[in-house]
């Protein structure tokens, strides 16, 4: 019988509108990998993508924990070790797949060097630290460790974040159309510089985000979360997104943005009846547009990542 660690993952929606590359949210929705020690390489993938990501060395999963284990001088034999993962995040979604291959991976390793060499092994501080730096930005990788919503800075070289509040009403949908949208090219689209006047307008409104967070009074969004540093440049890749967005609106949201770099696209309501509505109306405008979609209803997860224990 073959012991090891499975880990739980959620999928993000990183900047929630105006917060670009700074908030991220964590969704009910979930990657499953369990690392299986003693066994011969391998790496069995099931669920999304299963068929076109790789499974070999190259793995994103494998890649974080090569990562890890060269920050911490773990010189044992890596390799002796089966990866079986249950992928539900779609990749290349705007959902946080990449973000929860990196923790997810950094998160298994660290366990077999604790098991090995117990004082090598990272803090959760510092594994924040190494997975920001995988990523390049911490919008993802923030609350697919600390759950709930985040809002994060760098201070010199030293990411951090800082875990808000979220009314207990919040219901989230989310509506991905049926193409991949990769975070470099949807990053390419997004200008070097911009206006003081629109820089003003993002400050205010991620103020303004954060304030409905913090004081659970979510009507506060209504006609908010208007970005200009990336949605406008973000959607012009995302044919139907304005239409979408609107039908949403008419249907109840209390206001939408766009989940990460896209293609997937967010509304947010102050009831589950409600949301099941936008999901419906979101789901057929798009097909109406002739856009094949799905659309969930999820509510944000809560609470840090757990490692548990495994056997086989």
């Amino acid at each position: 019988m073959s012991s090891g660690w499975c880990v739980r993952i959620p999928a993000t929606s990183a900047n929630l509108g105006p917060g670009f590359d700074c908030m991220g949210m964590a969704l009910e929705l979930y990657n499953d990998m369990c690392l299986y020690q003693d066994e011969p390489f391998s790496v069995e993938i099931f669920g999304e993508s299963s068929d076109i990501l790789p499974n070999g060395p190259e793995n994103a999963v494998v890649q974080a924990m090569h990562r890890l284990f060269l920050a911490t001088g773990y010189d044992l034999d890596w390799w002796n070790f089966r990866l079986v993962l249950h992928n539900h995040i779609p990749v290349a979604s705007g959902l946080g797949s990449s973000a929860s291959a990196v923790v997810g991976g950094l998160l298994l390793a660290n366990e077999l060097v604790r098991k090995h060499f117990p004082k090598r092994a990272l803090s959760l501080t510092e594994l924040f630290q190494l997975a920001a730096d995988i990523e390049g930005h911490p919008d993802n990788v923030a609350p697919a460790l600390a759950g709930g919503a985040c809002i994060c800075w760098r201070d010199g070289s030293r990411w951090s974040h800082l875990s808000l509040p979220l009314p207990s009403a919040l219901v989230l949908v989310v509506a991905t159309p049926y193409f991949p949208l990769l975070t470099k090219d949807s990053r390419a689209v997004v200008p070097e510089f911009v206006s003081m006047v629109d820089a003003v307008s993002n400050i205010a409104q991620t103020a303004r985000l954060a304030a409905a967070l913090c004081t659970g009074d979510l009507r506060t969004l209504v006609n908010g979360l208007e970005d200009r540093l990336h949605e406008p440049y973000r959607m012009a890749l995302i044919p139907g997104s304005a239409e979408v967005r609107s039908a949403a609106l008419e249907r109840g949201a209390l206001v939408t943005s766009l989940s990460g770099a896209g293609p997937s696209l967010l509304a947010w309501c102050d009831s589950r009846k409600i949301a099941l509505q936008v999901a419906d109306e979101m789901s057929v405008r798009w097909r109406e547009l002739g856009v094949s979609c799905t659309t969930h209803v999820f509510r944000p997860h809560i609470g840090s990542v757990r490692v548990a224990e495994q056997c086989s």
